[in-house]
């Protein structure tokens, strides 16, 4: 398959009834308008973005922003009708919006569909309702429970977009999202992290003291557990943390937060790190429980709510801490070399993490170019991550 080739249309708050306490869409995006957005305007964009890769990649129209939906009709047909036109002369090949859950009835999806657009990702955000309304979101969970189903049935290409870390997020909170995500069933699911924006009623909230936003390891742990949860589900994830930008990285409006340009590399870290660490957990854990079962969350998950594997791990972690047993261990981290940086870690952060958590073992880090899947051996044993 061909990559794909974004190229993206802002509409920055435009048509939204509400003002989230998070958003501040033209200090993201650097777009405060959309008058520049005339017919010829996106045509030339098209092919400015195009120029003579046409073959390279599988060009899509993005028209991002979050309310596309529900801002006027005559909007709509102004800024689908030359991107459709580009779609039906064969110059891209497709179209997509972003939109609210409450915001996507079934007029709404015929318009769409009408001009070609067969993706829709919806701004989600959370799964709690009790999230959603401190977020003032305006919509519910049950709300996007019944637009993706609409959506489907009508053959659309859904995405979801979720931020962890909005005020009131726990461990429990974050796992029933990702619970209720999974039984929506969507094609893809990007992650970003919340960031504290300048003039945002969560700014004033963070100065006063009332929100406190997620530390960026903190991030990356919840993103590295939704990311695990959903591909494990076979559902996709397209992205994790916001994409580095001029406004962002000047530190002008980013008040506080998790930014990290990485934090997709980080996280793919934390992934990694997470499996190496259950293969050593689960194998003392066999040797020393192989007689007990073990309840409730599953237990391939590192860093989960669960209290049971919590104590769990703790006892393992206790077992392969005495140096009467570790010294008798070796472990062998073998990987391709396509992988040694997701696996070693963005500035060895794994392992200089497992020296520091397990410094009794004795762990090679080697890369292996005969296999392409990474894999820790211990005593002999071998586990596949």
């Amino acid at each position: 398959m061909k990559p794909f080739g974004m190229i993206p249309f802002f509409i920055p708050h435009v048509g939204c009834p509400y003002v989230c306490t998070f958003c501040n869409q033209s200090r993201i995006t650097g777009q405060s308008g959309i008058s520049h957005l005339t017919p010829e305007y996106i045509q030339q964009t098209i092919k400015d973005y195009i120029g003579t890769k046409r073959n390279d990649k599988f060009w899509e129209v993005a028209f991002y922003g979050g309310s596309f939906t529900a801002i006027h009709r005559d909007l709509q047909h102004q800024l689908l009708a030359p991107a459709s036109e580009m779609l039906k002369r064969g110059i891209i090949d497709g179209i997509r919006c972003s939109t609210r859950p409450d915001a996507v009835g079934d007029e709404a999806i015929s318009l769409l569909q009408s001009y070609g657009v067969k993706t829709v990702e919806l701004g989600v955000q959370s799964m709690n309702d009790g999230i959603l309304v401190d977020a003032k979101r305006g919509h519910t969970a049950q709300e996007v429970v019944d637009a993706v189903a609409r959506l489907k049935q009508r053959e659309i290409t859904v995405g979801i977009q979720l931020l962890p870390g909005l005020k009131g997020e726990t461990w429990e909170t974050i796992l029933e999202t990702a619970i209720a995500v999974v039984k929506l069933e969507p094609d893809f699911v990007r992650i970003y992290p919340v960031l504290v924006i300048e003039n945002t009623e969560l700014a004033d909230q963070y100065r006063s003291g009332e929100y406190k936003p997620l530390s960026t390891e903190q991030a990356i742990t919840y993103c590295a557990f939704l990311k695990e949860w959903f591909e494990e589900h076979n559902i996709e994830v397209i992205r994790t943390g916001l994409q580095s930008s001029e406004e962002l990285d000047s530190g002008n409006s980013l008040i506080a937060g998790p930014y990290e340009p990485a934090m997709g590399e980080l996280v793919v870290n934390e992934q990694f790190k997470q499996r190496i660490e259950r293969c050593i957990d689960e194998h003392f854990s066999l040797r020393r429980f192989s007689s007990q079962s073990f309840s409730g969350y599953p237990y391939s998950y590192i860093g989960s709510p669960s209290s049971n594997h919590y104590s769990h791990k703790v006892e393992c972690r206790t077992h392969a801490n005495q140096k009467d047993r570790l010294t008798k261990h070796k472990i062998r981290i073998s990987y391709p070399r396509s992988l040694t940086s997701k696996v070693r870690g963005l500035k060895n952060r794994n392992i200089l993490y497992f020296q520091e958590t397990y410094p009794q073992f004795s762990i090679d880090w080697c890369e292996d170019s005969t296999r392409n899947t990474v894999r820790c051996c211990i005593d002999g044993l071998q586990y596949v991550l």
